[in-house]
């Protein structure tokens, strides 16, 4: 008897902490996008999209490398911090890379790819795919594509060196807005 009550209460333990973790997962996400602080990246054209990789617009971005901050080392394979900064037309870049996490929120961890001499860290931000409805993503990366490198940004919310990707525009209209209009 004994026995049985151990194993219960294990599983119900065992059973929180499966919930506990997606939950977890979905609270943060929805948490940046809440109280995040917006930034806007230019975005970059791609190569073509890639039909095994699902209903999404695969992004990238102009600038994937920055200076390493001085006096630091980095490796790659390595997660350092890519500190964010605002140019005069309020488009996000990134400052400098640490490996030590700075403070307050305008920062993103990244993954270091392999440095210049420990003078310029190369890396890809993580925010990589914009997710949205499934009959729309085709004709959404190939909009994206025709503009990214012109007209082509994104919105993404940052929190605690979290990003997660708010909105993608062509020009000042929203991705369902141009689709809408095109």
């Amino acid at each position: 008897m004994r026995q049985n009550k151990r194993m219960v209460g294990i599983f119900i333990v065992l059973a929180m902490i499966q919930l506990a973790v997606p939950l977890y997962m979905i609270w943060r996400f929805e948490d940046t996008l809440q109280t995040g602080q917006p930034y806007t990246w230019l975005t970059a054209p791609v190569d073509p999209y890639d039909a095994l990789r699902g209903r999404y617009v695969d992004l990238r971005f102009k600038d994937e490398k920055a200076p390493v901050l001085e006096g630091e080392q980095l490796r790659s394979g390595q997660i350092a911090y890519a500190i964010i900064g605002e140019d005069e037309k309020g488009y996000a870049f990134i400052s400098g890379v640490s490996a030590f996490r700075p403070e307050g929120n305008s920062y993103i961890k990244v993954k270091v790819y392999y440095t210049q001499g420990n003078k310029v860290a190369h890396f890809t931000l993580p925010f990589k795919r914009y997710y949205m409805q499934e009959e729309l993503a085709p004709a959404a990366e190939t909009a994206y594509r025709k503009n990214a490198g012109k007209d082509g940004t994104v919105t993404v919310r940052v929190k605690n060196g979290n990003g997660v990707i708010e909105e993608l525009y062509i020009g000042d209209k929203t991705i369902y807005e141009y689709l809408r209009t095109e």
